[in-house]
């Protein structure tokens, strides 16, 4: 009896142990395997891609200073849009139009002049007055300069005062109220009034000493010959500087050329828009849209710029801003090595340039891989595992759903509200998982 008492007792022993590896072993089959992470704090960092071209702000319209009528023919540009130019540096080639005919007529016209107050000297002589008859003389065209300006001044004032609504007084006077702009045209006119009546004045006090009618007809004949030379000389002169100065017309200041507006052969005056020059503290960046991103892009934010597959220049995001039709955009530094690169900026501009833009926030908060962070918009969250004690003493990894706030994300890593470094999360399961399921690492991953 007790050989088979002994023998019951194996055979028990036997099935006990045969049950438990077999339930060991089905468990391990059914049970999902996951893997688990612990999240950290830190700032959430993303890499975004994105496309820009150079741009050149604050451009502003090149014309030429040019006298009333005088057209000029543009013989060539020596600029292109994104040029690089120093003060004195040539920007086109012009000449003007009819130069040679016009300074032909001003030399007849000075020589027309000058044979007419020959003439006039060689009817009457030379002309001598005494000292109190060309104080007179003086006084005379004093007079006539300051009536000349009180009447400048007067029209300047009645045209300001019809602009604004007011008039003079009944007794002359500005009415009260008129424009600050008003009151100092004003003073201007009474200046000028006062200027006027002193040297009335004046030629009042050498009346006694007035010229004779045929020596005051002849010097003033003689005066309008001498202006007429005068003039033509003046006008010869700033056709030969305007002739010098187009054939080769200089940068006004150093800065980069943002558009060229006309091409050889076109005919220039006074209103050609030629080119869009930057003033000179003005300097060109790259220009993105940043639009389509959802995180805080930030002045300082690192951005790399590729040339090529295996080139890459690490710069800065300048400055951000809005446009009018409220798109977003970065403007990113150009640095002096990225130049170099390209030779010119106009080099640089040709074609659109790869981005890739990192954005950091201000803040540290809980980063979570992508993979581990389920569900839409809306309804985000993570499983967190659970250790549960089982009927038999052992204990058991239980998936929990836990609801997160998505403050960013990207392709690798999700930034949540929630702090869960305290927690194991669950993630890249073998097969589908449900609250309340229990789970097993992957084996050598306990």
């Amino acid at each position: 009896m007790k050989k088979v008492a002994v023998r019951a007792m194996i055979i028990l022993a036997a099935v006990v142990a045969l049950s438990l590896f077999f339930s060991g072993t089905i468990r391990t089959l059914t049970t999902p395997k996951v893997r688990f992470l612990t999240p950290r704090q830190g700032k959430f960092e993303q890499i975004t891609e994105l496309t820009g071209s150079v741009y050149i702000p604050s451009a502003e319209d090149l014309t030429l200073d040019l006298p009333e009528g005088t057209t000029l023919t543009l013989n060539s540009v020596k600029v292109q849009a994104g040029d690089e130019v120093k003060k004195g540096d040539p920007l086109f080639s012009a000449t003007i139009v009819d130069f040679s005919k016009n300074m032909a007529n001003l030399e007849d016209e000075y020589n027309t002049a000058r044979s007419s107050l020959r003439n006039q000297e060689r009817k009457n002589g030379e002309i001598r007055l005494t000292r109190n008859e060309q104080a007179w003389r003086t006084a005379y065209y004093a007079a006539s300069d300051a009536d000349a300006a009180k009447r400048d001044r007067r029209v300047d004032l009645l045209a300001l005062l019809e602009e604004e609504g007011l008039e003079l007084t009944a007794d002359g006077k500005l009415p009260e109220n008129a424009s600050e702009k008003a009151q100092e045209a004003w003073n201007s006119y009474t200046d000028a009034v006062s200027a006027s009546e002193a040297a009335d004045r004046q030629l009042n006090t050498l009346s006694r000493y007035a010229i004779a009618e045929s020596v005051w007809e002849d010097l003033n004949t003689r005066q309008e010959q001498q202006d007429k030379m005068k003039d033509a000389e003046e006008q010869m002169t700033q056709l030969t500087v305007l002739s010098r100065l187009v054939s080769a017309y200089p940068a006004p200041h150093k800065g980069f050329i943002s558009a060229v507006s006309v091409e050889k052969g076109a005919a220039l005056d006074a209103s050609t828009v030629l080119m869009k020059i930057t003033p000179e503290d003005a300097v060109p960046v790259i220009r993105a849209d940043i639009s389509d991103i959802k995180q805080t892009v930030s002045k300082g934010a690192a951005v790399e710029v590729e040339q090529d597959r295996w080139t890459t220049y690490s710069t800065k995001v300048a400055a951000v801003g809005v446009n009018a039709d409220n798109t977003r955009y970065a403007d990113i530094t150009i640095t002096e090595d990225l130049i170099r690169s390209y030779t010119t900026i106009r080099n640089l501009a040709k074609n659109d340039l790869k981005l890739r833009l990192t954005s950091r926030a201000q803040e540290s908060t809980c980063l979570i891989p992508a993979t581990a962070v389920r569900g839409s918009e809306g309804d985000r969250y993570v499983y967190v595992a659970v250790q549960q004690s089982s009927t038999f003493g052992g204990t058991q990894t239980i998936v929990q759903k836990t609801p997160v706030t998505v403050l960013n994300e990207s392709d690798t890593v999700v930034s949540v509200a929630e702090d869960l470094t305290y927690s194991q999360i669950i993630y890249q399961e073998d097969r589908a998982l449900n609250e309340g399921d229990s789970v097993m690492a992957y084996e050598n991953e306990e």
